[in-house]
């Protein structure tokens, strides 16, 4: 059996097992794509698997189902653990490739193994796959020890015997899920600031305590508030550093180590204004993205300096007018909302609550980044105001005036409000968008999960006097499940049959409905008396009674035992499939082309035709689905002609061989999911 499912089985002339082993594995790192080369380079007889000529059957199925998938998938093999894994896979972990491959798991991994080596040895010692939930991992994957979140599964892979052989790692990174989980409950707490903070200088004792809480992104942080009284401070923050006074944020080396210097942003000089001093955690990268978390906790606390101002002032004021006290009281309740609205809608509805609220507006509207729609837009209703996070652009936000009152009409004091207002919308904006994100590659995660254990389709059986090769591809643009099906089997009376075909849909429904026609094909078919024609007829007519409702496409061939000569006699049938190809039988390639009949499932009943073509040895027949022929933008025409000259220049290839050279040639450029079936007479 090959790696990626297939197998082969031949009479006279077939290869000896370890030069077939040799050849299913050379195929399995063909399969490698990007890391093809890096795999080349690797010294098996070094590594503690081997050389890939010696590999198990059970290893290079589990290497062609890894390299098959878009999503990380290593195999941990043997006791040693030795890695093997996908292009996915290697992104994750940049420092490590390509110098991790064949190599023991616990010389890739020494700063984790304490964690995962326990599990990997459970798994192979038997007891059972393991799936772990956004563990905390602290990696060195780009040149320092970073703290990491992973989501994976450890699964046994078992060979001959039931002997678990290794451990298959399907893994999803989940760390910014994560990281943006507790810096949005941080971030929650600081939006509860305004309702607490009566006095500007009491910045630092009613923040510090819940700053300190959040380590991980701040391991150490103090505030230095102007005018505050005096109190104690920590010392390892000593400063600030000249360049604090004029610029919203510095970073520079402090005696405790990496600093980040930020000023909290609001009205008034920037010397009257609080600065935020953090340590920068050792296991966090210094980008955008962390500066641009602490530019949101400084707004946080600007946005409580500003309200505990404003109220300050109110106090102050004996006329304060009543309609101020709302709007603040609004704004705060507004920034206790903004976290909680998951979807644009519900962050659109919340500002626009607001806008109208707080600031008079008749409403407002979220114009998310999207190029030509969202410069139209812009055109079309006049200048939006930018949301913005770090140096991040996500749209627009629109808010709609009176007749007589426009952006320009209003007070310092709105501007201010419509200014926390618009930065909050940002930052909720931004977090929605994360948390969307993260549920989609969970999704997308669980989807391939269900593909690698529906779509391992069988092996076809061993026929004296034939070889025969089967494939599965599946389309390089989604990671869905599909319907395109391949099956090789024989009957009680010793006939081959050759089964190909394709059902409407790429979604569970689809594969549900292949798996279906699939064993009832075989069910009819079993007692391999009935003609292929009689068979699909008989299969036509079950659908409705099974409650397939999707249509289907699918050619049937029966070959027959050997004549005195060697050759056989091809019976088939086509119900609405792409013709078969006959290679090798005293000509050039042809299709067996046929008037066509209908799809199954549309009218149960249909009468349907048998075909038969000689095949002499030599000749081989290959069934495929559309995926191999047909390309956007291209007629199907094109597409034969294609198939036509690729196999007429693979004269004499053998049926792994013609089926590893047509995928080859499609390449990634692949619509739809391939299936082929090809069968020699020898």
């Amino acid at each position: 059996m090959r790696p990626d499912g297939a197998g082969s089985s031949g009479g006279a002339g077939s290869p000896a097992p370890d030069e077939t082993a040799a050849a299913a594995a050379s195929g399995v790192l063909h399969g490698a794509g990007a890391l093809r080369a890096d795999y080349a380079a690797v010294d098996w007889d070094a590594s503690p698997v081997g050389p890939p000529g010696g590999w198990s059957t059970a290893l290079r199925t589990a290497a062609s189902l890894a390299f098959s998938t878009s999503f990380p998938v290593t195999l941990l093999w043997g006791p040693e653990h030795v890695l093997l894994y996908n292009e996915a896979y290697a992104a994750l972990f940049p420092a490590k490739h390509p110098e991790a491959l064949g190599r023991p798991c616990q010389e890739v991994f020494p700063e984790i193994w304490d964690e995962i080596g326990p599990l990997m040895r459970g798994v192979m010692s038997g007891g059972g796959a393991v799936h772990m939930v956004d563990q905390e991992l602290h990696l060195v994957r780009r040149g320092f020890t970073e703290e990491s979140y992973f989501t994976y599964a450890y699964s046994p892979v078992t060979g001959d015997g039931g002997v678990v052989e290794g451990v298959l790692d399907l893994v999803v990174e989940t760390t910014a899920s994560v990281v943006d989980a507790r810096r949005a409950r941080l971030l929650g707490q600081l939006a509860e600031l305004p309702t607490r903070l009566h006095d500007p200088l009491g910045l630092a004792a009613l923040a510090l305590p819940v700053l300190r809480t959040a380590t991980k992104d701040l391991p150490l942080v103090e505030l230095v508030v102007p005018g505050e009284p005096e109190r104690p401070r920590d010392l390892r923050l000593s400063g600030p550093p000249p360049e604090a006074a004029d610029s919203d944020l510095v970073v520079v080396d402090g005696p405790a180590g990496r600093t980040a210097w930020l000023r909290v942003p609001g009205a008034g000089a920037a010397s009257s204004r609080p600065l935020l001093a953090v340590l920068l955690s050792t296991g966090l990268a210094e980008d955008d993205v962390y500066l641009g978390f602490l530019r949101q906790v400084a707004a946080a606390l600007g946005n409580a300096v500003a309200v505990a101002t404003a109220i300050q002032a109110a106090a102050a004021r004996a006329e304060l007018r009543a309609a101020q006290v709302r709007r603040l009281v609004g704004l705060v309740r507004t920034l206790q909302e903004l976290p909680g609205a998951e979807e644009p809608e519900a962050l659109e509805r919340v500002t626009a609550t607001a806008a109208s609220r707080l600031l008079g507006a008749t409403g407002a509207r979220l114009v998310l980044a999207d190029g030509a729609a969202e410069a139209a837009a812009t055109t079309a209703r006049g200048a939006g105001i930018p949301l913005q996070v770090s140096h991040r652009h996500l749209g627009h936000l629109h808010v709609d005036w009176a007749p007589g009152r426009a952006l320009q009409h209003l007070s310092e004091e709105e501007r201010a409000v419509l200014s926390v207002l618009t930065s909050s919308t940002a930052q909720a904006l931004d977090r929605s968008s994360a948390r969307r994100a993260e549920r989609e590659a969970t999704a997308a995660v669980r989807a391939i999960a269900e593909e690698l254990q529906r779509s391992l389709l069988t092996a076809p059986p061993a026929v004296d006097g034939l070889e025969i090769a089967v494939r599965y591809s599946p389309a390089a643009e989604h990671a869905q499940v599909g319907g395109d099906w391949y099956d090789a089997f024989t009957t009680p009376t010793g006939a081959l049959h050759l089964v190909i075909g394709d059902v409407t849909g790429h979604d569970q429904r689809a594969a549900a409905a292949m798996g279906q026609l699939r064993n009832t094909l075989r069910g009819v078919a079993h007692g391999g008396r009935s003609t292929p024609a009689r068979v699909l007829g008989e299969l036509d007519a079950a659908l409705p009674h099974l409650g397939v409702t999707s249509l289907a496409t699918a050619v049937l061939g029966t070959l027959s035992g050997a004549d005195d000569d060697g050759a056989r006699q091809l019976v088939w049938s086509s119900a609405g499939h792409l013709p078969p190809l006959l290679v090798g039988a005293g000509g050039p390639p042809r299709l067996l082309e046929e008037p066509a009949e209908l799809l199954l499932g549309l009218f149960p009943g249909t009468p349907r035709t048998d075909h038969t073509t000689a095949m002499p040895r030599g000749a081989t027949v290959l069934l495929y689905t559309d995926g191999l022929v047909e390309r956007r933008g291209s007629d199907l025409q094109a597409g034969l002609s294609w198939l036509l000259e690729a196999t007429a220049a693979l004269e004499g290839a053998g049926p792994e061989e013609l089926c590893d050279a047509l995928l080859e040639m499609v390449g990634g450029r692949v619509d739809d999911d391939i299936a082929l079936v090809a069968v020699r007479v020898v």
